[in-house]
């Protein structure tokens, strides 16, 4: 999920539209970094769960109940500042990742009392302050620097220092690329900048309908997915984010955990890639500097700072000749070319390994006690358990297959990479019918056929599709073909296969024959 500042400018709204003026009741904390809010407004209670961890931060409406697992200083004083107060609204500061929350309170003394409830969702930095007339009442994190924005209770309240604009008007004509929006405008998001790139709209045209991107489980506000992608909508953003929440609230396996930390990191070095194609791709334009100089005419031995040519100002470097200046150029136009062409390489490889690892997520939620180990072999690798020995070829087991058996017939269900290879090249002839979902992740079913009839064909499909990242779509695509015509892919990681001759029937997965097919395995 992208909590970017233009995320944040939609939750704001639908958080006001069914918190603002609401009471709010009772605080407490459900881990160590989240908290749930519990509101009373027009005869009902509503739960905000605010959540400050690196991976998951965020603030949305939530119908789970969770029980208070924690207790804290912080939270004390949460609860003796905020509890029986009135949130008046919830507002953005400017147009950045900072949200705040508008309390006010009656003092018998004082009469109204307003304080502040500042989330700054800002990933591993992210926090939570309460502030009362501009000095931290306290703090989630303390900090303490030697100089400038300080953390710390009694300190006077900062935000962020910042040169760059809001993103409410956006001046396309200064933009060159997606780092220009990113570096001008406060809250965007390099995944926004991309697309706006493309897209140059103004950030309030756009219509607000959160969507999950089921391939990679990305989430965001509006549906800013390539078109082919197989997508999931909601009707709010609370409850998109809920579900979401829902999946990282039970107890992570070591195989998540470890294929979510490899995931992330093969997802910045995505952004370096591309951060660094953008750098590279600039300096495309050194040649026709470089030819600009040698059009100019002008003695190549002379040193100047700046010619103009064809009416376009070239700025050179005074301490080289113009000579010496086009050979820098051509010579940075030669470099970029090779960067690029490297790049595009590391990049490719880096696109294979996100794959791969989004169907181990699928190989993962395929698995249980009985094929596990088979599992866990894909991930050896790739550095699972480095501690643990590889076993010797000798010692090696078969892989735990599951088979099922109907009308003579055996299906063969690979439920991870191990076992899909050994079914697909070991187990299987040649004549053998192979199917898998089309484009996305899940299980090669073979079925011991020379001959298919329609029957057979909605069983193996229904099949592949239920073991698969698809299983709960509809009509999902399903390509089969024979054992001959599939070949494992050299030197990409895991496997992989390309296959031709195929056909591709389109299935919705009746949950009632899936039943009856697996009740006897």
């Amino acid at each position: 999920m992208v909590f970017d500042g233009f995320f944040i400018y939609h939750i704001i709204l639908e958080l006001n539209s069914q918190l603002e003026k609401s009471r709010l009741e009772k605080i407490y904390q459900t881990s160590e970094f989240s908290f749930v809010f519990v509101f009373y407004h027009r005869g009902q209670r509503l739960l905000m769960n605010l959540d400050l961890s690196s991976h998951n931060f965020g603030v949305h409406l939530t119908h789970k109940k969770t029980e208070s697992s924690e207790n804290s200083q912080f939270l004390s004083i949460l609860k003796k500042n905020l509890e029986g107060s009135i949130l008046q609204n919830i507002i953005q500061h400017e147009t950045d990742r900072v949200i705040i929350f508008n309390f006010a309170i009656h003092d018998f003394l004082d009469g109204q009392v307003n304080k502040q409830l500042i989330f700054e969702a800002m990933g591993k930095h992210s926090n939570l302050l309460l502030v009362q007339d501009g000095l931290i009442v306290d703090t989630f994190k303390k900090m303490f620097f030697a100089e400038g924005r300080q953390l710390l209770p009694q300190a006077t309240f900062e935000f962020f220092p910042t040169t760059k604009k809001s993103f409410h008007s956006i001046d396309y004509s200064k933009v060159f690329s997606y780092k220009d929006l990113v570096d001008q405008y406060m809250g965007l998001s390099p995944f926004l900048a991309r697309y706006l790139v493309d897209h140059p709209v103004q950030l309030l045209e756009i219509k607000l309908n959160p969507t999950r991107n089921l391939k990679d489980g990305k989430d965001y506000i509006f549906d800013i997915f390539e078109d082919d992608s197989l997508k999931k909508h909601f009707s709010t953003i609370s409850e998109m984010m809920d579900e979401k929440e829902e999946k990282h609230s039970h107890t992570l396996s070591p195989h998540e955990i470890f294929i979510d930390k490899q995931l992330k990191k093969y997802q910045v070095k995505k952004e370096q890639f591309l951060e660094l194609l953008e750098q590279a791709k600039i300096k495309l334009e050194y040649k026709a500097k470089g030819d600009l100089v040698y059009q100019s005419q002008l003695p190549l031995d002379q040193k100047q700072s700046s010619i103009e040519v064809y009416g376009t100002q070239l700025l050179l470097d005074p301490t080289k000749t113009l000579n010496e200046n086009a050979q820098y150029f051509f010579k940075g136009y030669q470099k970029a070319k090779r960067t690029i062409e490297n790049i595009k390489t590391q990049n490719n490889q880096n696109e294979e390994l996100i794959s791969l690892f989004n169907e181990f997520k699928t190989y993962l939620d395929l698995s249980s006690g009985d094929n596990i180990k088979d599992f866990e072999a894909d991930l050896l690798p790739f550095g699972y358990k480095t501690k643990q020995k590889m076993p010797k070829k000798k010692q090696e087991k078969k892989p735990n297959i599951f088979i099922l058996t109907d009308d003579n017939l055996h299906y063969y269900i690979g439920k991870n990479s191990l076992q899909n290879e050994y079914i697909t090249h070991h187990v299987a002839n040649k004549e053998d019918y192979w199917f898998h979902v089309k484009d996305f992740p899940g299980s090669h079913v073979v079925v011991d056929t020379k001959v298919l009839n329609e029957a057979i064909i909605r069983k193996a499909s229904m099949l592949a599709a239920h073991f698969s990242s698809l299983k709960y779509s509809s009509s999902i695509a399903v390509d089969y073909t024979q054992i001959k015509h599939i070949k494992k892919i050299p030197g990409k990681p895991g496997y992989q296969v390309n296959y031709k001759n195929h056909q591709t029937i389109y299935i919705d997965i009746d949950e009632t024959k899936i039943a009856n097919y697996l009740k006897n395995v």
